[in-house]
């Protein structure tokens, strides 16, 4: 740009004092402090309204086809911050299509048919087009309400572009400011995800920060645990073999290497969680600086290996190989005894081969197990399923009392698994209840579940029982099974989406009640 005190020929030495006492104003005005945008570029806008001879000088922010006013100085009346309009209703408009200043100076005259003048009614404008981050922002203008001007000098022109470049110095400043605030916002978000334990160390294991979750979990605050050695804090001073697997860990980051482990930790109100650890060097230069920790919960994962670990076992020793020896004999008994001996044999072979190919079945959940679920669930009509099972049930007593009240149209969330969780659990009862025990099956609708109760009238489960009857391994103390059975029926049913729980019955037995979605 020009500058009016560089002496060119024919330069007015009234219009250089001018100038010389515009940036000396505008000098100072840059150097007033400020903590807001507005409180920054306000000064700086007086000086320009001094100066250019305008009441009113103010900065508009323009996307799209909206204008908007974030800082303003002079009369409040004429334009204030936060005023928005149509940018086609603007004199700005026609500020962004020019390249350079947009002077206006009667705008009776030349704008009398446009829209901006009709709207707004200002007789005199100065506009320039305001850029940060190599795009468009907005615009620095400067306005007089009710009287035109004749004339807008070089010099003016000239103290214009240098407010334009310090305003669009302050935009870029604040957008940074903003940036830099949402990117530690976001940090901060990550930094306390809920699902996460995450510590922060210096290289040589010290303990800089925590984030909220682990934190919550021993229940300390920051000035507790911070400054401590990592490897001494509560997370992992529980038991000596964690804290040594911690110890090595950190060891091993602090020469550059990132470690991957499994640990358990106790919570403060006693709670023991899994996690899948991984410590990472953060190097500068080559050095390792710092060192980042992060903790996952996969206690139900860990779980989850327990199911298929224990189901394996059952397929291996309970079933496979007791069946393989019960299938033969029955086989045997079957083809040598007559009459009703005959019968019981062939029940014998047919629970031998149903068991059997319960095993097929299971094999196939261990192979399709996840982390999302067992199977794939699909709708399944309950009444097919409840009819087979009360059949084989009644087949274990003869003097039983089966009664079963299904709607024909009620359709479940399930697969082809379900009819041995209802089968479970009615040869449960017939077992558990002692001979000529009455069992109903019945079903409600409750919100989007079903709910199945199977209730008999047998000696019951006392209260303080109820839970734990469905842990891997229960079993009555009557009982000579493996636990498997109800153990099975919980982990199917949660596999549904289900949920199964049992209370006192109206028969003053036990009542099963099975929660099944429906689609």
């Amino acid at each position: 740009m020009d500058d009016p005190l560089d002496g060119n020929e024919g330069s007015d030495s009234d219009e250089r004092d001018r100038y010389l006492a515009a940036m000396q104003d505008l000098t100072a005005a840059m150097a007033a402090s400020g903590t807001t945008f507005q409180e920054r570029v306000e000064p700086v806008l007086a000086v320009g309204r001094e100066h250019l001879g305008f009441p009113n000088g103010h900065i508009a922010v323009v996307s799209g086809d909206e204008h908007k006013v974030v800082a303003s100085s002079g009369l409040p009346s004429t334009i204030s911050p936060g005023v928005e309009r149509p940018l086609s209703e603007t004199y700005c408009k026609h500020t962004l299509n020019d390249s350079g200043i947009h002077i206006i100076t009667n705008a009776s005259e030349s704008m009398a048919a446009d829209p901006a003048y009709k709207e707004a009614g200002l007789e005199a404008y100065v506009g320039t087009t305001l850029r940060a981050d190599g795009s468009e922002y907005g615009t620095l203008c400067f306005v007089n309400d009710d009287e035109a001007i004749s004339e807008f000098s070089d010099w003016q022109e000239t103290l214009l572009e240098h407010l334009t470049q310090w305003v669009e110095a302050e935009i870029e400043r604040d957008i940074a400011v903003d940036s830099h605030e949402e990117s530690q916002r976001l940090l901060e978000a990550t930094f306390n995800s809920p699902e996460t334990f995450i510590g922060i160390l210096d290289a040589d294991g010290t303990l800089i920060r925590a984030n909220e979750t682990a934190l919550g979990f021993i229940d300390a605050d920051a000035a507790d645990v911070c400054g401590e050695p990592f490897c001494e804090t509560p997370w992992w001073n529980h038991d000596e073999a964690v804290a040594n697997r911690c110890r090595e860990a950190v060891e091993r980051t602090r020469a550059g290497e990132t470690v991957r482990f499994e640990a358990e930790h106790v919570g403060a109100d006693g709670q023991r969680i899994s996690t899948s650890v991984v410590a990472r060097p953060v190097t500068a230069d080559g050095v390792v600086r710092k060192i980042i920790v992060e903790g996952t919960d996969i206690t139900d994962l860990k779980r989850r290996e327990e199911q298929m670990e224990f189901f394996n076992s059952i397929l291996r020793h309970d079933i496979l190989n007791g069946m393989t020896v019960i299938e033969a004999r029955a086989e045997t008994l079957a083809d040598t005894l007559d009459g009703a001996q005959s019968n019981y044999a062939e029940t014998i072979l047919d629970w031998s081969q149903d068991i059997v190919d319960l095993t097929q079945k299971v094999r196939s959940v261990l192979n399709t197990m996840s982390d999302d679920g067992l199977t794939e669930a699909e709708t399944i009509a309950l009444g097919p399923v409840v009819e087979g099972a009360t059949k084989k049930a009644a087949s274990m007593d003869e003097d039983c009392t089966l009664r079963t009240d299904i709607h024909d149209d009620i359709e479940v969330v399930a697969d082809d698994l379900l009819d041995d969780v209802v089968g479970n659990i009615l040869t449960n009862a017939v077992e558990h209840g002692g001979p000529g025990t009455t069992i109903e099956v019945t079903t409600e609708r409750v919100g989007p579940m079903v709910h199945l109760h199977i209730a008999d009238d047998g000696p019951g489960i006392p209260p303080a029982e109820r839970d734990a009857i469905f842990e891997k391994g229960e079993r009555g103390t009557e009982s000579t099974g493996t636990g498997f059975g109800l153990y099975f029926v919980s982990v199917m049913v949660d596999s549904y989406g289900g949920n199964i729980w049992v209370e006192e019955s109206d028969l003053a037995g036990s009542d099963f009640v099975v929660a099944l979605p429906v689609r």
